[in-house]
């Protein structure tokens, strides 16, 4: 299959590039009409940059794609999952494992803050921000050493809204309510029961003199989750009735014209209250369901999550030099379900709580030749201070206190050669300190407790980046990278399953991956923009998710993840604009003697193909979205007990469409409507499928239609 792949690849690269030739006078790429070619992006070298002359694979979800994506579901991670060509389709729940990209996992951040914790994976960063106070979001595919730890898989960094600048009222404001059910026609549509729930946002905007600020609060109920049955899902690590709340707040103070200050804040919490319990299904027969019974412990979910940071800005702080500096904050604290004695003699329930403070420093000077620039350097500092602990909700602990400590100094150099020439380079020299106190092991089951000798663990690592980018002709460009990603692997994870007391005979080494992609960008007949690119990582010591009796632990081998992936764009008329991506990937893990198996589900992603075709005039717009995940079926069951492997479950194909519209009333209100899983498709997220547990095999949501309101003033 990969062999097909690449010699699809390969046949798009010789087409696209010798029709661009042939009309390379005749035509321009249209900004407009990709996502990938739109404006302008930070995250990918840390300085404005056009998306044409990037070096890597990037992807910008615009604020109308959120927006439009938000009124068929407002869970982030079902946005990204069915929007971003790449990015593993969501699973329906709180956590987000088995969401990676290009086969490996990303470092999500708010505004360039983390939202990953390394020291102890929650599973739970993707899901830390509500939609509607996104402005945009940009994805950086593949290993990158832009920005440190964790970037193993990229980047998706969430770039909150910002004060209207052509608003000079001192207070302007939008009021927006929605209503999501189950099924508008029965006599619970406006119950809890019949998967009904509310969203209300409120934001208010504007300007006086020099100071401008959006401040904002919204509030979703989601109803009890069913599937295409009418049957209710497992509420276990679901999104069903639950509480989810977000305040956001930013104040910009314009010193002059040349700096500016800044002060952000975002509150996320998505709390469940249900009053339903598993009922144990079977995998591969009967699904795990919902019924009445008594919860134990405490709401599950993501307690809180505050993110914060000030930064000033200065356009010029000396000659051809700008400054960025950022002092910024994360406090987030996260509680999973009730586990009954077999995970601890007693019971218990467990929370990761991660706390960061970090100092970002980012200098940007401009080198020119006959008044052209030919130079852009990008060179600063990253300092953090992190803690992370896994206690249980009664105060024992399982993940001592950990305490991280890191400094980074960096340089990146962007040279235009020539006015069809790019190149892209970089260094980062990352310097962690990670301190483990002495501990004793939480026994599992009839396991005995360990006494752990605490120590200091020491990382030093040398990351680089090097790419081109080439246009052969003004709407073909070509572009080759290669980078080094670094991270710690969910250090906890493998302290708290410790049974020797010498900390340095514990696995504790990071993951390294080195990352080379290849890629072109082109327009066809005026109209239609084509992106392919082929990926390749590898990891000399990767970290592949197993289950042993029972438990996730981390399996230290060798892995490459490979693949390719298209996306072309047409608006063959000013109103219609269509759409359609293809993904493909593939990794094996390297074991002794060089046998090489497969990567299981929690790492690759089944085939997918998404299309979409979208009607616009200014006062209505509609969206049909269409995806189609292919079978991944890659293992086989035990010959004694016909069981699968934890995560080597197979994935059986589906296709769902959604539906999204809008309308304007007037220049003040619009109406809007969507429909997820628009005929009511039976199946299950591929998650519930590789998985392979009877507890965690859940049907998907059934059909849903969200209606909303808003009104600007």
């Amino acid at each position: 299959m990969i062999m097909k792949s690449l010699n699809l690849f390969v046949a798009i690269v010789f087409f696209t590039n010798s029709f661009a030739q042939s009309n390379s006078t005749k035509v321009k790429i249209k900004d407009s009409l990709r996502h990938n070619l739109e404006g302008v992006i930070v995250t990918a070298t840390r300085s404005p940059q056009d998306v044409k002359k990037s070096t890597t694979s990037v992807f910008v979800l615009n604020k109308q794609d959120i927006k439009d994506q938000s009124l068929i579901s407002s869970d982030i991670s079902n946005i990204l999952g069915f929007s971003v060509p790449g990015f593993a389709f969501g699973n329906n729940q709180v956590g987000n494992r088995g969401q990676t990209l290009r086969g490996r996992d990303v470092l999500v951040m708010i505004d360039g803050i983390p939202q990953s914790s390394p020291l102890r994976k929650s599973d739970r960063n993707i899901r830390t921000i509500d939609p509607s106070v996104i402005e945009r979001i940009e994805v950086v595919k593949g290993a990158t050493s832009i920005y440190g730890n964790g970037a193993g898989g990229g980047i998706v960094n969430y770039i909150t809204k910002a004060p209207d600048k052509n608003n000079d009222r001192y207070i302007s404001g939008k009021t927006v309510f929605g209503f999501t059910s189950h099924n508008f026609l029965n006599d619970k549509m406006f119950r809890s029961e019949g998967g009904a729930g509310p969203r209300v946002s409120q934001s208010f905007y504007g300007r006086i003199k020099k100071i401008d600020y959006i401040v904002s609060g919204t509030y979703t109920r989601t109803g009890v989750r069913i599937d295409g049955e009418d049957q209710i899902q497992n509420p276990r690590y679901g999104l069903g009735e639950s509480n989810i709340y977000n305040v956001f707040a930013k104040v910009g103070y314009n010193i002059d014209d040349k700096s500016r200050m800044e002060l952000m804040y975002n509150y996320f919490s998505s709390l469940q209250n249900s009053k339903y319990i598993l009922k144990k299904g079977k995998y591969g027969q009967i699904p795990s369901t919902g019924i009445l019974g008594k919860r134990r412990g405490v709401e599950e979910g993501t307690k809180y999550n505050h993110n914060a940071y000030l930064s000033y800005r200065n356009k010029e702080i000396f000659r051809n030099t700008s400054l960025a500096s950022t002092l910024y904050f994360r406090d987030f604290y996260t509680i999973y379900d009730y586990r009954g004695p077999k995970r601890w003699v007693t019971g218990g329930q467990a929370g990761i709580s991660d706390k960061k403070y970090g100092l970002r420093t980012d200098f940007n000077t401009v080198f020119r030749k006959n008044d052209k620039a030919y130079l852009y350097l990008t060179y600063g500092l990253d300092l953090l201070k992190e803690n992370t602990i896994q206690p249980l909700v009664d105060g024992r602990i399982w993940v001592p206190d950990l305490e991280l400590n890191s400094l980074a100094p960096f340089v990146q150099g962007r040279f235009l050669l020539s006015p069809e020439l790019t190149l892209n380079t970089g260094l980062r020299w990352d310097l962690i300190n990670v301190k483990v106190p002495d501990y004793t092991t939480l026994p599992s089951g009839d396991e005995i407790a360990y006494d752990i000798k605490g120590g200091t663990l020491r990382y030093k690592n040398l990351s680089y980046n090097l790419g081109v980018n080439y246009g052969f002709t003004e709407n073909f460009q070509f572009y080759t990278s290669y980078s080094r990603g670094f991270s710690i692997y969910d250090l906890g994870r493998t302290l708290r399953a410790a049974k020797t007391n010498v900390l340095e005979n514990i696995e504790t080494d990071p993951v390294v991956v080195d990352s080379y992609v290849v890629g072109v960008n082109t327009q066809v007949l005026k109209t239609v923009n084509l992106s392919a690119s082929y990926f390749y990582n590898y990891a000399p010591l990767g970290t592949e998710l197993q289950s042993v009796n029972g438990f996730w632990v981390v399996d230290r081998a060798p892995q490459y993840v490979q693949g390719v992936e298209v996306i072309a764009e047409a608006n063959p008329i000013k109103s219609v604009h269509l759409g359609v991506s293809y993904v493909y990937q593939e990794g094996k893990k390297i074991g002794k003697n060089d046998e090489r198996t497969y990567l299981n589900g929690t790492s690759i992603a089944a085939p997918r193909l998404n299309s979409y075709i979208r009607y616009g005039k200014s006062r209505y717009e509609l969206g049909l979205y269409h995806l189609y995940s292919f079978k991944r079926d890659r293992f086989s069951p035990n010959a004694k007990t016909g069981l699968y492997k934890e995560g080597e479950g197979p994935v059986s194909a589906f296709g769902i469409v959604n539906l999204q519209g809008r309308y304007k009333i007037n220049r003040s209100m619009n109406v809007g409507l969507g429909i997820e899983n628009l005929f009511n498709k039976t199946y299950f997220t591929p998650t519930a499928m590789f998985t392979a547990r009877d507890n965690e095999y859940v049907r998907a949501n059934g059909r849903y239609y969200t209606v909303s309101v808003s009104y600007k003033y």
